[in-house]
């Protein structure tokens, strides 16, 4: 299953990271935590007058002494001043990751996972289903060509010590947008318990640092999984 997949993908990558010395938790510069931003939501359901308490209420707003229990969507009313406004509160559909000299966005859906080690720094970004996304930024001296071969080569071995049995035309060049241009990569595709598999490997810079990023979906969940990429590749600076 796409879990193996993952296992396997994080096996050849923390290779790399352990390189470059031993694995500490993350910090964001300064010692503050990555921003996030909010970014469209649909607003829906019956509003929720102050004061009342009902099933799927997630939080409380207090304003001028009056408590307000609301749910996420949801308008409600509030009177200030002698006027009444529509309020609605809205949980956030898009997060922002902003940390390590990078910056994108991601579907809140998905789970951010952050490792840092000596001249590296690893960035997950996965899904319930398959839809997986890892970053490395090394702001030690790494060769892009040299390391975009060592992963190509290092996850198709890995993968193949799985059982995995690799498509005639993996290893064929993928373009992706990426810090606002096209930038060409390489596509793996491959099979591995019954489910066909889909890795994408890209190498760039920026500055002084050294950027991989790591794509990877099952064929099942591709419409869905492609959606989210795009969200992160798009927004990636």
């Amino acid at each position: 299953m796409w879990a193996n997949a993952r296992l396997a993908i994080c096996a050849v990558l923390g290779l790399f990271a352990a390189a470059c010395g031993p694995a500490k938790p993350a910090e964001s510069p300064g010692g503050a935590s990555p921003t996030v931003a909010v970014a469209e939501a649909e607003p829906s359901g019956d509003p929720i007058g102050p004061d009342v308490t009902s099933p799927g209420d997630q939080f409380e707003l207090s304003i001028g002494g009056k408590v307000y229990s609301v749910a996420d969507g949801k308008p409600f009313e509030v009177q200030l001043g002698g006027e009444r406004f529509e309020a609605t509160i809205r949980s956030k559909q898009v997060l922002q990751y902003q940390a390590n000299g990078i910056s994108f966005r991601y579907p809140k859906e998905m789970t951010l996972e952050e490792e840092r080690s000596t001249g590296v720094s690893n960035i997950t970004v996965e899904a319930a289903d398959s839809t997986f996304l890892m970053l490395q930024v090394y702001s030690v001296d790494v060769d892009p060509k040299a390391l975009s071969q060592s992963l190509v080569d290092g996850i198709e071995k890995e993968m193949r010590s799985r059982g995995g049995q690799f498509h005639p035309d993996s290893g064929t060049t993928v373009t992706r947008r990426l810090r606002g241009e096209n930038v060409e990569g390489t596509r793996l595709e491959f099979t591995l318990a019954k489910e066909s598999m889909r890795t994408e490997i890209f190498v760039l810079r920026k500055n002084k640092l050294t950027i991989s990023v790591l794509i990877q979906r099952s064929d099942d969940d591709a419409i869905m999984a492609e959606r989210r990429f795009k969200v992160i590749t798009d927004s990636l600076r």
